[in-house]
């Protein structure tokens, strides 16, 4: 192992096993616990280590942008390549002293790109915006990381994929005052930020994916919905719908249909309607067309989405077959979906992540101390799933803009990182899908070190790699649990199909790098 990542290690040896906080890299077989769990009987990093220097991946991540001075990910993310898009779609760097031509799109090449579904005048739009991109000059931002307030998401996002041992960790250094020994899933990788912000603005979508297919990654991670509002309309099921038939749902009944008229029938005068207009649509369209386009030659992986229901997010909802978008849900500790984790139709894979509490006519998951006290355990006529306490450690924004970071529940950091604000809980389908692009970032390693010399394989041969590859249960430290299904918004959905609840199972690094390498 390299003698950075040793030291590190050993650093970060507590009473309750080493690494006890990264259990998701045991769960993903990029770490595997010896006989006696005091240590590591061996790493993924040591196995592309051992063959020799694999070439780092390149992972770019679509999100609210990251702190580049983060200890954990400051030599990790590439400042000069990260652009932001919240303000213009041209892009604006942080100006780093070194700094010449600022045409960030400049030798944009989508002559291998193939935009499927396109009219003729959607066709055009997309060729004007690459002219307009391609001729564009970028700005440059003001000294400072102007993201550190805002982008406390994309921070936990890229620990995740990336993060990594300060290079304090070299022998004879000592570590900072609140930094521990963190890992992600491949710490070896280099990760450029793409910052896009929520309003309803297609072009910085479709310049951001431009940048990102300009920039010739390994993957591309897309942790959250995007705001289309066509295809990230969640439409009622048709359990719920006939469920309002009855009586007793007259008002739901009613409500949906008011609902139904305000946003199909509203006068485009009407302020409070929603507005779009012809050329949003077409660019919108343009959006779904560049993801699948790109995702069959660079795998794109999305996250389901946390509302818990049984149909995707955009854009993970645009996963099949026929592309390599990789529509990523969660799962718990304790080896069921996560209780947010939206499931159904297209889902490719799972990946661990924290839970939450469920309390609805199809489930109660909960502790059963906690079960018990609220008198649900013997009157419950919902099927009862444990809850699992388990959630994903990563890197925070320290200070008010962070996430929690002055709690970290269950996880008892040691010495002053407990309240330096670098670290919190993370979960989500979002930290789900971070995993699974650090999963990527490494097979792409193994690629590139395999003798077979066929080259890297593209998105959707990617994509059914780690299908073919995935695992139906989950190892922890000492044990192995199997993937449990569960009823979430229908009575007896817990006989579903396997699918249905975790694509082709929980993602296996172990196995992918492993047929990757052979």
């Amino acid at each position: 192992m390299n003698k950075t990542v040793s030291k590190c290690m050993d650093a970060a040896h507590v009473e309750d096993g080493p690494y006890y906080y990264l259990w998701h890299l045991v769960s993903l077989g990029v770490l595997t616990p010896d006989a006696a769990r005091t240590g590591f009987a061996d790493t993924l990093w040591d196995t592309l280590a051992a063959k020799a220097d694999a070439t780092p991946s390149t992972v770019v991540l679509i999100d609210v942008g990251c702190s580049f001075a983060h200890p954990n990910l400051k030599d990790r993310v590439d400042v000069a390549r990260s652009l932001d898009f919240t303000g213009t779609a041209y892009g604006a760097r942080l100006a780093t002293g070194s700094d010449g031509d600022q045409k960030n799109f400049a030798g944009l090449d989508v002559e291998n790109l193939h935009l499927d579904g396109l009219s003729a005048d959607e066709v055009v739009i997309f060729d004007e915006v690459v002219q307009h991109m391609t001729d564009s000059t970028g700005e440059l931002r003001p000294h400072g990381d102007a993201e550190a307030k805002f982008a406390s998401h994309g921070t936990a996002v890229s620990g995740l994929i990336v993060g990594g041992p300060e290079h304090c960790c070299d022998p004879g250094d000592e570590p900072s005052t609140g930094v521990i020994p963190y890992f992600g899933v491949d710490p070896f990788s280099t990760l450029i930020s793409l910052r896009t912000g929520f309003d309803n603005d297609p072009l910085q979508f479709i310049a951001a994916l431009l940048y990102a297919w300009n920039q010739k990654p390994d993957v591309i991670v897309m942790p959250r919905g995007l705001p289309d509002p066509e295809a990230s309309v969640i439409a009622p099921k048709d359990d719920f719908k006939a469920e309002l038939q009855s009586w007793a749902n007259h008002e739901a009944a009613d409500l949906l249909h008011r609902i139904e008229v305000l946003t199909e029938k509203a006068s485009p005068h009407d302020p409070t309607a929603p507005q779009l207009s012809e050329t949003g649509r077409h660019l919108w369209r343009v959006v779904r067309a560049l993801f699948v386009a790109i995702s069959k030659h660079v795998p794109i992986v999305c996250a389901a989405g946390n509302e818990g229901e049984s149909q995707l997010l955009f854009p993970a909802n645009l996963a099949n077959r026929e592309n390599g978008i990789i529509a990523v849900g969660a799962v718990s500790g304790q080896g069921y979906r996560s209780g947010y984790a939206n499931y159904g139709d297209g889902l490719t894979l799972v990946a661990p992540s924290d839970d939450m509490e469920v309390f609805n006519r199809h489930q109660l998951r909960e502790t059963p101390k906690r079960l018990e006290k609220i008198g649900y355990l013997k009157s419950a006529t919902a099927m009862t799933v444990p809850y699992s306490k388990k959630a994903l450690l990563s890197t925070d924004i320290a200070g008010n803009y962070g996430y929690d970071s002055a709690d970290n529940g269950d996880i008892d950091l040691p010495g002053s990182a407990a309240k330096s604000g670098f670290y919190t809980q993370f979960g989500g389908t979002s930290g789900a899908s971070a995993l699974v692009g650090g999963v990527v970032a490494l097979v792409r390693r193994a690629e590139r070190l395999s003798k077979k010399g066929t080259g890297p394989r593209d998105g959707c041969d990617l994509k059914a790699l780690l299908v073919e590859t995935a695992r139906r249960d989950m190892p922890m430290m000492g044990a192995t649990l199997p993937l449990i299904s569960d009823s979430m918004n229908a009575n007896d959905e817990d006989a579903d199909a396997f699918g249905t609840f975790f694509g082709a199972g929980l993602v296996d690094a172990k196995a992918a790098v492993t047929a990757a390498l052979n």
